[in-house]
């Protein structure tokens, strides 16, 4: 995708209230949403996100990454099956994803921050 010049107005615009807000960096520009913004995909910040858009960003971030560590690190030593290992990697970016997205809502009212379409 290319750069946006609306969206990264929209963008800074929101890191800026939440920065004056005083919100922690990690809470309004995790990693995975810094990851997905380098790849030039254009998701609003956490706290402005949708709930399905931050269950999904924070779900297919997480599910692989950590399913990989746990497979090299436990799994794969104790003999698990790649079917318990997808499973169980599933299950986890799932709980995951929607504690994520839950809590985001939450910094959402807590902050009292805009609608991402009024910015």
């Amino acid at each position: 995708m290319t750069k946006d010049p609306i969206f990264e107005r929209k963008k800074n615009r929101a890191i800026e209230i939440m920065a004056g807000k005083g919100m922690w960096r990690s809470n309004y520009a995790p990693p995975c949403h810094v990851f997905l913004w380098k790849m030039g995909i254009h998701v609003p910040p956490p706290p402005f996100s949708h709930f399905w858009t931050n269950f999904f960003s924070f779900a297919a971030i997480y599910t692989p990454f950590w399913g990989a560590v746990m497979w090299f690190i436990f799994w794969k030593s104790q003999g698990e099956s790649a079917i318990y290992a997808l499973v169980t990697a599933g299950i986890a970016g799932f709980v995951f994803g929607i504690a994520m997205a839950a809590f985001q809502r939450w910094r959402k009212k807590a902050n009292d921050l805009p609608e991402w379409e009024q910015l």
